[in-house]
């Protein structure tokens, strides 16, 4: 008797490892033909049920879903909690302290709830591994929010003087419009002198530095979206 209770509890358990592969195969495919779809909704309601069910799960799923709760989850025009992809994130920095992915999401995501110190110091630690001109961009802009204008104007010329920088690509995300870019860096950081320049209420000299960044990188977005701000401005003053 002794020897059928440990063969039912084996056979239990097998079923039931059989059935949570099962499960996370269907979840699998289900995310995967979600994301093919691009139906953001069901791959983050997939995703969910996976962490929920494995605990083990790789560290990329919790990347995706950690992004699409940051990037995708949002109403345009509204000001969005950051509590749900900011607990997703520190979920995946647990599994993966280091990931440079989640850590900028993180970064971000300070930002938003007007962290700035913590989100710079961060930007910083980045910016020292890495020497992507993209964290030196987030800097810069940050300098710019903080009103210190002549740091951030230092800033831009070493950008725009450094040879190993220009020859490099800045990483931009527009979260309200859901376009990503990677525009040369002598073009992202025209853009910051375009707003160092509206800042200083010299909004034809900002638009000179559109122009500029326009002629390096004709479909750079945010260029392109400040040229037509600045065209309404300027009819609406007529």
């Amino acid at each position: 008797m002794k020897y059928l209770y440990i063969f039912l509890a084996f056979a239990g358990l097998s079923a039931c490892q059989s059935n949570s592969k099962s499960s996370t195969a269907g979840l699998k495919a289900t995310y995967d033909l979600a994301l093919k779809a691009q139906d953001r909704e069901t791959v983050i309601s997939t995703l969910t049920q996976w962490v929920a069910q494995d605990s083990s799960v790789d560290a990329g799923v919790l990347d995706t879903l950690a992004y699409y709760h940051y990037f995708y989850k949002v109403i345009p025009g509204m000001v969005r909690s950051s509590k749900t992809p900011m607990f997703y994130t520190e979920m995946g920095l647990k599994k993966n302290p280091n990931s440079l992915f989640l850590r900028d999401i993180k970064a971000k995501l300070l930002l938003e709830e007007g962290k700035d110190t913590i989100a710079f110091e961060m930007f910083s630690q980045m910016w020292k591994e890495t020497q992507d001109p993209t964290y030196f961009w987030d800097l810069t802009w940050i300098e710019i929010a903080r009103g210190r204008m002549s740091v951030a104007d230092s800033m831009i010329t070493v950008a725009l003087t450094d040879a190993t920088l220009k020859s490099k690509k800045v990483s931009m995300e527009h979260i309200q419009a859901q376009i990503t870019e990677r525009v040369a860096t002598e073009a992202a950081f025209l853009f910051l002198k375009y707003q160092l320049s509206v800042a200083n209420r010299n909004i034809m000299q900002g638009a000179d530095y559109l122009q500029k960044a326009l002629e390096i990188e004709p479909n750079f977005y945010a260029a392109r979206r400040s040229i037509v701000d600045l065209q309404r401005m300027s009819a609406a003053n007529r």
